[in-house]
Parts: structure tokens; sequence; C-alpha cells
């Protein structure tokens, strides 16, 4: 009897376990039914159709002004600052002297080079003197060869010594590589020792200007070398600037917490009067795609599910709302086209 008891309470015991179970899985399966079945509410929710758009898809990168051409001059060797004959905001043409060291020691230093090159001269010359019968006659002995071979290597060195003498001369003067604006005067007064480190000049091309940004990984795949642009300049709002791709950087940027690749624009302006410098502020936009008559609908109108497809809603003849798998292309701030799935008949539900 006890047992039968004991049986009696384990299997009443299995029977409310099985209630809570089922209690339990039908509330859950009630609650998934209720979520799946939505309906169209007039209130709250949007009915649109898909229209014909004229859609252009546009990458906009931020960037600022450069120049294709600088210049960084300086002198070769130090000494002391003879000359300086430009000063910041000058135009220079290229080959003109901008600056010089004084030559007065330069010259005294050839003078003495070109004094012991004559003697190196005068030793050589008595060499060949004194060797003459035994080099005639093809009885040179190996001492008298490395005798003459002295003798020729330093009047050899000599002749070094005295062309780079002339050199620094030569060398004490700078001239601008370039047709450009002295944009930087480090030491602009002379009569100081200076170093070839202390006393550089920058200058700039004016008309050698160019745009530069930078762009993500993710779309440095979807531009091109040549492909049109238009840059508008912070300062000058109201004007765009037709123009193209010109350069994309093979690898990144250093220094940068992401992988961003330089792209670089033409600027074809007359820039005689100076209206753009360098460092001014901008946006290129990149037109990536452009359709006339592509069927599009309000970017809201457009879902993703969780594998990353595309739906709309729409509802069927009980107000219940049913997704419908759509292929999209061209993507702006306010439409997305659609190219398959949808006619311009449809309609679509917004769902606030």
């Amino acid at each position: 009897m006890a047992n039968f008891l004991k049986n009696k309470k384990y299997y009443l015991l299995g029977i409310i376990i099985l209630l809570v179970i089922g209690f339990f899985f039908f509330k859950n399966r009630q609650s998934a039914n209720s979520k799946e079945v939505e309906s169209f509410s007039p209130k709250k929710d949007e009915i649109v159709k898909p229209e014909i758009r004229d859609l252009t898809q546009n990458i906009v990168l931020a960037g600022k002004i450069d120049a294709e051409s600088k210049s960084e001059v300086r002198f070769q060797t130090s000494g002391r600052l003879a000359w300086v004959g430009v000063k910041t905001g000058d135009h220079v043409k290229k080959w003109q002297t901008i600056a010089s060291l004084d030559k007065t020691e330069l010259k005294k230093s050839l003078a003495k080079e070109f004094n012991d090159y004559k003697s190196q001269l005068s030793t050589f010359q008595d060499s060949q003197d004194e060797y003459k019968s035994p080099k005639e006659s093809l009885t040179l002995t190996d001492e008298m060869r490395r005798i003459l071979d002295r003798s020729q290597n330093g009047l050899n060195n000599s002749v070094i010594s005295y062309e780079l003498a002339d050199l620094a001369i030569k060398y004490a003067n700078i001239w601008s590589p370039i047709n450009g604006i002295v944009v930087n005067v480090e030491q602009p007064n002379p009569g100081i020792n200076i170093t070839p480190a202390t006393a550089g000049i920058y200058i700039i091309d004016p008309e050698s200007l160019y745009f530069r940004s930078e762009i993500d990984e993710e779309d440095v795949t979807k531009i091109s070398l040549g492909q049109a642009t238009q840059i508008k300049i912070d300062s000058y709002p109201d004007s765009l600037v037709d123009s193209e791709i010109s350069y994309i950087s093979f690898s990144p940027i250093s220094g940068q917490s992401s992988t961003v690749y330089e792209v670089r624009f033409k600027l074809d302006l007359d820039n005689q009067d100076l209206k753009y410098r360098l460092g001014m502020n901008g946006d290129a936009t990149i037109k990536l795609k452009q359709d006339s008559s592509a069927l599009s609908l309000p970017v809201t109108a457009v879902n993703q599910d969780v594998d990353g497809k595309s739906f709309v809603y729409q509802k069927d003849n009980n107000n219940v709302l049913v997704k419908k798998f759509v292929t999209t292309g061209i993507e702006t701030d306010d439409y997305i086209q659609i190219t398959d799935g949808l006619t311009s008949n449809d309609q679509v539900i917004i769902r606030k």
C-alpha cells in the first residue's frame, strides 16, 4: 500500500510538470504568432508607391588644397650669408638667383688649390723627364712604375681639389628650381654665419594646385582614375569646380588609426590672382552611379533581415503585413532604387 501511494505521488508530480511545460510552450507559441501576424495601422503606417526618379549615388570626401610643385632650397655648405635677394611673398622665376654666401674665403681657397695644382704638375713633369729614357726603351723597373703612378695620382688629386673649390664658389649661390612664390625665408638677414640646416627658403608654384583627400578602404574600390568629380571650396561656397581623380595611392597613409588612402583631384584653375591658396578646406563629390529613370522608394520603406536581404512591407486583403523581398540599386540620402521585385503599381507600407 505504501509503494502504491508513493508511485501515485510521483505520477501526479509528473503530470503537473507536463502541464506546466505545456502551458509555457502554448504561451510562447501564442506570443510568437502574435509577433508574426502584424496588421496595417492607418494611424501609424504610411502607404507609398514606387516612383520614377533621377537618382545619383555620390561619395563626398573632405579635403584641402595642396601644391604639386613645392621646393625647399638650402645651401650645400656652411658660411657667412652675404646676400638674400627675396622675401616672403615675392614671385620668383625658375633658375633665378635668390641668395649667396660670402665668396672671399672660397676664392682664396680656389687660388691655393690652383697653386697646389701647378706645384703638383711640375713634380709630375720632373718625374716624366727623369724616367723618360727607361720609359722609351721599355726598361722601367717596378719601383720606377710606382713612382710614376704616385706622380700621376698626385696630379689627378690636385685637379679634383681645384674643381671642388671651384664648385664651392658656384654652390655659394642658390637658385629657385621652379616658378613660384616665396612662402618662407628662414634667415632673411645677411651677415651671419649659417649652416645648410638653418637657412632654408621655401617656394611654391601657385599654378600647380590640386585637391587632396583621403578615402576609407571600404570605398577605395568604388573609385577610379579619371572619375568625374565636383569640388566645393569652403571659402567659395557658391562656386563648384569641375574636376576628376588624378591619383589614388597604392599604399595606405601611415600614422592613421584606420586604413585610408590618399586621393588627388585636378584643379585646372587660373590662379594668377591667388584666389585659391594652400590649405583651403572643401569637399569633393565623386559621382559613382546615375539613373535618370530609377524606380525608387523612400529609404525608410526598405528594410533588411538578419541575412542582409532587402524587403518591403505590403498588406494582404486582411490588412496583414507581409514581407516582399526586393533587389536594390542606387541609394541616396532620401531614396533607394528598386531594380527587381516591385512595379510602379505596387503599394508599400512604411512602418512608423
